[in-house]
């Protein structure tokens, strides 16, 4: 195997390929990469057992062949060399890379020792603008659990449903959903977060193509492959707590409310962050005390309609999902003091966040 390629292309796509090497693992072929060069390209894979990943780019192939080698090596060696282009040549079982001035000489594995790859699925399910993809993603991954014993709830449920497709993650006490109109076959499957982090998002309109069937996904776009097993569910009943009635509907700012929120959160219990929202039509009175730090309070502008009610908020929750809105504004819409609110971008029906709220004894 003899072949150059260009530094940038090949250090854009192991910065790709190289995050799914797992960071630790008894297994340690799976920090290994393959390379093949064949037919004008370079071909290069890596897994975790869970994913599998194949990217293809342009090379300058002088001489076919097939190595399996060490994945972030290659990158740190691409990442620090000066020069342009880099060329390699396997001789027996050392990858011989010689970039500018520099050379290296790197041992490598038989290739037949990388796990077989899983057939790709045949059947497809959908495609999708990688820009839609992201901002789905983007508005719901961060709630998902990180809790290990709830496996269901460690993914991303994609569900396709009465042409609407929806994003779902939860963690138990709040629950993110996106959805976008989509008309193509109904179904579910729950995959593994890590799987986006292999999705390039630099153009926004190229498609993605989704394949499913038999436990495992596929996707296919631009120079990628990815195979992906499936999270066994079920996944948790959302639909069923979701609220539809409430007694109360807040428009606020979401500066102002992420403001206060970090202010008065300040005094809080480190631990649950409890901060009490006294809704009125004058506002929003925010409260917060603790024994050993102290007590707080802040009174910020709202337009609220509905009864006076008095609820306990996690405030890192409600922070961080305001992180994730694009919005200048936010509502939330209240049922009880002790049943689940609902939080969302002003004016983006497609998008909302359900919150439950904290149970404090001895409260007012």
């Amino acid at each position: 195997m003899e072949f150059k390629i260009g530094k940038g292309a090949l250090e854009k796509t192991l910065n790709s390929v190289v995050r799914i090497i797992p960071p630790k693992s008894t297994y340690t072929v799976l920090q290994n990469i393959i390379l093949e060069a064949k037919d004008k390209e370079l071909s290069i894979e890596a897994t975790d057992l869970d994913i599998f990943i194949k990217k293809v780019i342009p090379a300058e192939i002088k001489d076919t062949g097939k190595v399996l080698i060490p994945g972030k090596k290659i990158l740190e060696i691409t990442r620090e060399t000066n020069a342009k282009e880099i060329g390699f040549k396997l001789k027996e079982l050392n990858l011989q890379i010689s970039a500018g001035n520099a050379h290296f000489n790197i041992p490598s594995l038989d290739h037949q020792e990388f796990p077989e790859v899983p057939k790709f699925p045949e059947k497809k399910w959908f495609d999708i603008k990688i820009g839609e993809i992201q901002g789905m993603v983007e508005s719901t991954i961060f709630m998902v659990a990180k809790d290990i014993s709830r496996r269901p709830m460690n993914g991303v449920l994609v569900q396709l449903k009465e042409g609407e497709l929806k994003f779902v993650t939860t963690d138990g006490a709040r629950l993110a959903m996106c959805r976008a109109e989509k008309k193509e076959a109904s179904g579910e499957i729950i995959v593994a977060p890590k799987l986006f982090d292999l999705v390039g998002y630099d153009n926004p309109d190229e498609m993605i193509e989704l394949f499913s069937e038999e436990r495992m996904l596929g996707l296919k776009f631009a120079d990628t492959t990815v195979i992906a097993r499936l999270i066994e569910g079920p996944y948790p009943n959302y639909e069923g707590v979701i609220p539809k009635t409430f007694v109360g509907n807040c428009t606020i700012e979401k500066d102002i409310l992420d403001g206060a929120l970090k202010r008065v959160s300040l005094v809080s219990s480190p631990h649950i962050k409890n901060v009490k929202f006294d809704y009125s039509s004058g506002g929003i009175v925010l409260s917060a005390s603790s024994p050993d730090i102290g007590e707080a309070k802040e009174e910020i502008p709202c337009v609220y309609e509905g009864e006076n009610l008095a609820i306990w908020f996690n405030a890192s929750y409600i922070i961080e999902i305001l992180r994730h809105v694009t919005t200048s504004e936010v509502v939330m819409q209240l049922t009880s003091q002790s049943t689940a609110a609902l939080l969302g971008p002003k004016a983006q029906e497609n998008i909302l966040y359900l919150l439950m709220p904290l149970r404090i004894e001895g409260w007012e």
